[in-house]
């Protein structure tokens, strides 16, 4: 039986955008997860096939057009960030040894749209400190 539809996703079909590709590939070479170095090859095989419908960059993915299910999901990476001074969180999720998604969310929350973090915001970048969330 298919995926049911999520009610808080749009559907799209594009490419990952190259500031996409960059924060996914950081956060899986910077990952607690042992074997995430393992998912880097998919990289340029996904595609965007849904976006948030809150105004936050939340996107789900495709792999070689194919729609990952994202059901049973696990962390790949999980960290803090800003956009614009406002905190937010950035997840990595897999699904049956697939990138199933790239979650941000604002911390306070808010009703306006807002973009991606840059990878120099991240909190605990080992460039930038230690506040790598656990």
């Amino acid at each position: 039986m298919p995926e049911a539809t999520n009610p808080t996703r749009d559907p799209l079909n594009r490419p990952l955008t190259q500031e996409e590709r960059s924060l996914i590939r950081w956060l899986m070479e910077h990952s607690f997860v042992k074997d995430a170095s393992d998912l880097l090859p998919q990289i340029d095989r996904l595609s965007v096939v849904a976006k948030c419908n809150c105004g936050c960059p939340t996107i789900d993915f495709a792999l070689d057009g194919e729609p990952v299910v994202q059901k049973g999901e696990q962390f790949v990476s999980d960290w803090d960030a800003e956009v614009d001074g406002m905190p937010v969180y950035v997840q990595l999720w897999r699904s049956n040894g697939r990138i199933s998604s790239l979650e941000i969310g604002s911390c306070p929350g808010t009703d306006q749209p807002f973009g991606l973090p840059a990878i120099e915001s991240i909190l605990g970048n080992p460039d930038t400190g230690p506040n790598r969330r656990p």
